[in-house]
């Protein structure tokens, strides 16, 4: 792990470097407009790994009450293994538990399991399956849940 890498909020001067990480890691990408939307609204939440002034990733988050859901979570290629995924996750975290979040969801391919293993870290499990959800290629995703209600903030 990279110590100078920040975990910061997501802001509008970020949208086009976000923009261009979501490009290279997902097969269907949110558009920019998406993002400019999605911070339009309190109950979305994006944090983004810094180096200097270089993004090297982010997560998403929608947050509804007493439950949350990981929209997207992505490192640019070249900076992956450095633990810079597992800090977002940790920080979105502790950023929901602050808001009183007490579960947390998220979906995540079949075959990526990487991330599968990344979360299970963190107490996501798996609690049902959504057939044929993902295109390009068509996957089926896990979804996973965490509870929060019991986990000790830090």
């Amino acid at each position: 792990m990279e110590p100078f890498i920040k975990i910061r909020f997501m802001e509008q001067k970020d949208i086009e470097q976000v923009v261009k990480i979501e490009q290279e890691c997902f097969s269907v990408p949110w558009s920019q407009k998406s993002f400019e939307d999605a911070l339009l609204y309190d109950t979305y939440q994006f944090l983004v790994a810094e180096d200097e002034n270089q993004l090297l990733g982010y997560i998403g988050i929608i947050i509804t009450g007493t439950e949350a859901d990981i929209t997207n979570v992505a490192v640019y290629s070249q900076h992956r293994k450095k633990g810079i995924g597992q800090r977002l996750v940790s920080a979105a975290l502790e950023q929901v538990q602050k808001q009183k979040v007490e579960v947390i969801f998220l979906e995540v391919r079949k075959s990526n399991e990487k991330a599968i293993r990344l979360y299970k870290k963190f107490q996501f499990y798996p609690i049902s399956v959504r057939k044929n959800y993902y295109q390009s290629p068509i996957e089926d995703a896990i979804i996973m849940s965490a509870d929060l209600s019991t986990r000790k903030t830090k």
